[in-house]
């Protein structure tokens, strides 16, 4: 038994009788959270108690593993945790984690109690979090970057009882001795109890809470996991942030497949980043968009591939065709998967690589365990399936579905829409989607982001598609602008291929505006070299918007 597990063993169930002289010491790291007395004899009900509160069922976790804290146990058993390693080489050891649990146990967390996470793309960030599941706890990572303000705020609306730094110091949050509700202590979290809140970005609004049961998460992870094809010989190279869902879900893949992790901190050059990754030769590699054309850029200038790479998936923001042409020609060997995802259900949508080049521009159908259908009101205001080439809003219903919004105000980006018994919710996303005749679906903006120009309604995708089925454009984006008549008035940006000269542009300008009605065109198409970029890495829209009221 390693040292990790058997101070783990010892602080859990320091009472448990030693093992008779000369038989060998079952591995046993199953939580006892509160110690009992040995009795000399136990009844067969007895021992089956015992066992299911204290014990592991044998096998392969992901069959029987319905919280993190299982995960976390299985992963301690089966020595997964030095899978996972950054890229400074240091690698995650049982001990680390049993340590985190140890210092949060210390100061009176309990199963049930929300921890704050300041959590880095290091194994120290991810002891902190594994750590925080195995005690039982609803984990909450944040930005560490994000001013002590932001913090404090989200503690407050998470009720988080403790924060971990990103040096892994634990202190009580404030106001924690007066946060604890009365309730039934939680012995041990099954799939209904709160196992994650995520902040959103903010892309859409003001960022909130969302909250999502250990049931939501295992459910995800089921399905990423089976039509990723991720297994025991991948390698994953985790450039997104663990603070963000899509990061923080590459650690739990590692943990639930028993692949190994590269967890990158703090790099965001897309040269470091592809030296990085030609070192550590991943099978496997999760991109924002802003992030896949930098990559795609690079190599495509230098003439060269990286072939280790079997999959590439992608969330954050809509891949364009263009940029799926282009990874294609940079990474050869990698199977490409456009997705749709927010943090409500982690992934919604997803497009197999085989049809890709079919169904240019779509991010397919429903990932495993989810129901997808876009809807439209009717003159009656009732609630309608779109029909093909009809936009509406997305709704999802299924297992991964968050539960709401922890402390949200009315404005959410997204809303909940109760159904005949309490499971039997749907998901109104926000977002504006079409389905073609073979049920592919299409992302086509927010619906708050619909721009009403002179009186006729402008899908921002519309226009970006347009913009980018020329060769010339690499990638585009259409934000919406106020007028001082209460008008509103398209922006088109883009990023140009090979030459930018101010002749090419006016070329380019030319071509889109000719493959549109004159009411549908952008009042202004400007160019820029590059994104401006999010602390997250994603496409700063607030950036573009606030570019657009300059122009």
């Amino acid at each position: 038994m390693s040292g990790a597990l058997a101070q783990l063993d010892g602080a859990i169930d320091a009472r448990r009788p030693s093992p008779a002289k000369g038989r060998p010491e079952r591995l046993d790291v199953g939580l006892r959270l509160q110690p009992r007395e040995a009795a000399p004899r136990q009844t067969e009900a007895a021992r089956f108690v015992s066992a299911a509160v204290g014990g592991l069922p044998p096998g392969d976790p992901r069959i029987w593993a319905h919280s993190m804290q299982h995960l976390v146990l299985a992963t301690l058993r089966d020595g997964g945790c030095r899978n996972i390693a950054d890229v400074s080489g240091q690698v995650l050891h049982e001990d680390a984690v049993v340590a985190a649990r140890d210092r949060l146990e210390h100061i009176g967390v309990r199963p049930g109690d929300v921890v704050l996470i300041k959590a880095k793309n290091d194994v120290n960030g991810a002891a902190a979090l594994l750590g925080a599941w195995l005690q039982g706890c609803a984990v909450c990572p944040v930005d560490p970057s994000a001013p002590a303000s932001v913090h404090d705020l989200i503690a407050h609306h998470s009720g988080a009882r403790a924060v971990v730094d990103s040096a892994g110091c634990v202190s009580l949050a404030e106001g924690a001795g007066a946060s604890r509700r009365s309730r039934i202590r939680i012995g041990r979290p099954t799939g209904v109890d709160l196992g994650l809140i995520i902040f959103t970005s903010g892309s859409s609004g003001v960022p909130k809470g969302v909250m999502l049961t250990h049931g939501n998460v295992m459910s995800a992870l089921r399905a990423i996991s089976s039509f990723l094809e991720i297994g025991r010989d991948d390698k994953i190279f985790c450039v997104p942030p663990m603070f963000l869902d899509y990061g923080l879900y590459q650690v739990l893949f590692s943990m639930f497949t028993g692949c190994r992790l590269v967890l990158a901190s703090g790099v965001t050059s897309p040269l470091k980043i592809l030296a990085l990754i030609e070192q550590a030769q991943p099978t496997i590699l999760p991109v924002v968009p802003a992030l896949a054309s930098g990559l795609a850029t690079v190599l495509n200038t230098f003439n060269q591939t990286i072939e280790s790479l079997r999959t590439i998936s992608n969330t954050g923001g809509h891949l364009a065709p263009a940029t799926i042409t282009a990874m294609s020609r940079s990474f050869p060997n990698a199977r490409i998967f456009p997705m749709y995802g927010l943090t409500e259900t982690k992934r919604a949508l997803y497009l197999p690589p085989q049809l890709v080049a079919q169904k240019a521009g779509s991010v397919g159908g429903p990932m495993p365990g989810l129901d997808a259908r876009v809807v439209v009101r009717d003159e009656a205001g009732t609630l309608a399936e779109a029909k093909a080439g009809e936009v509406g809003e997305l709704y999802l219903r299924g297992s991964s579905v968050m539960q709401g919004y922890h402390s949200a105000d009315s404005g959410a980006g997204a809303r909940l829409v109760p159904g005949r018994y309490r499971d039997d919710v749907w998901l109104a996303t926000g977002d504006l989607f079409e389905r073609d005749e073979d049920g592919c679906l299409y992302f086509r903006g927010r619906s708050k982001s619909l721009i009403k120009q002179k009186g006729y309604c402008i899908y921002p995708r519309d226009l970006e598609a347009v913009a980018e089925g020329l060769h010339d454009v690499a990638s585009a984006i259409v934000v919406g602008r106020d007028e001082a008549d209460g008008d509103e008035s398209a922006i088109l940006f883009a990023i140009l291929r090979g030459r930018g000269d101010e002749a090419h542009q006016d070329d380019v300008r030319a071509r889109i505006r000719a493959k549109l009605h004159k009411s549908l065109q952008p009042k202004i198409i400007h160019f820029l070299t590059e994104w401006p970029p999010s602390p997250v890495g994603k496409i700063d829209l607030g950036a573009l918007k606030q570019l657009a009221r300059q122009l």
